[in-house]
């Protein structure tokens, strides 16, 4: 007997989406297509976990509400994001993003030491990925129009 409906129902539209996925990737060359159908095979996996935990496990929903301006921020904070992103570039844009949205979604009761375990954790993360990216993978991330030669 299914237990949570809403588990179920997502397993199975992201069973479809992952075979969308490998449908489409078809078309691509095979060097192309490993991202896309690494991703997919991520996503049928989970998919799996979701559909088994959908027959084990009832989930209760609380409605707790949500902060409206709260929302409002966290908004303007990823079109913010988005709009500078290629002007000042995927480093500065990003980090100035993720501890902003640190700062929102932090409780008022968070203690000052997290805060900033949080945001140095958080830059550690993105500064990695962007070296990762652009130095590993051979990646070119957006370096800002402001900083161009």
């Amino acid at each position: 007997m299914i237990k949570d409906k809403i588990s179920f129902l997502s397993s199975i539209i992201f069973f479809v989406l992952s075979g969308l996925i490998y449908l489409d990737t078809d078309r691509l060359s095979d060097f192309a297509a490993v991202f896309p159908i690494a991703i997919a095979t991520i996503l049928v996996f989970l998919s799996i976990l979701l559909l088994v935990r959908s027959f084990k496990v009832e989930i209760k929903i609380n409605n707790d509400s949500v902060s409206k301006l709260k929302i409002l921020l966290l908004t303007i904070v990823f079109f913010g994001w988005i709009y500078f992103l290629e002007r000042s570039g995927f480093i500065i844009t990003s980090l100035i993003a993720f501890n902003m949205l640190v700062l929102i979604n932090c409780e008022s009761n968070t203690p000052l030491k997290q805060k900033i375990f949080f945001m140095m954790a958080g830059t550690l993360f993105i500064v990695s990925l962007y070296f990762g990216f652009k130095n590993l993978l051979q990646v070119p991330l957006p370096e800002g129009l402001w900083f161009r030669d």
